[in-house]
């Protein structure tokens, strides 16, 4: 697998919801987040057309967005963790959510390519055929 394409990485990562360990190349990570933001985008603009969320208050989550978030929740902490792996820490940096810098550190290394070709977490999944 040289890269994924967004369907390849939709289908890799609800495949693997419950995969903590392992790797995740960059275009699996970005493809799933970039696919769940535009079903998030299709889904808070229903429940708009049809009046499950006032335009008024730019704060308010619908029911179909709070259900959507609930069933990608487990499968981004997933995504995430092997992508962490990838680049060489572990998934449980997520945890460094609980302060503010922590999410952009996260997101930083989300970005970045492997350091490795093998890890403690296996083979870079660029290299695996």
């Amino acid at each position: 697998v040289i890269n994924m394409n967004m369907k390849e990485a939709v289908i890799s990562v609800l495949t693997n919801w419950k995969n903590f360990s392992g790797r995740a190349c960059r275009s699996e990570f970005w493809y799933f987040m970039l696919a769940s933001a535009i079903l998030g985008g299709i889904v808070g603009l229903v429940e708009l057309a049809t009046g499950l969320i006032s335009i008024e208050d730019p704060n308010a989550t619908g029911p179909l967005s709070s259900v959507l978030n609930l069933l990608l929740a487990i499968p981004t902490i997933a995504v995430t963790s092997r992508r962490l792996q990838d680049y060489g820490y572990s998934g449980w940096w997520q945890l460094s959510y609980i302060t503010v810098i922590g999410i952009f550190v996260v997101l930083v290394w989300c970005m970045l390519p492997a350091k490795e070709n093998e890890n403690q977490w296996g083979k870079n999944p660029l290299l695996e055929s």
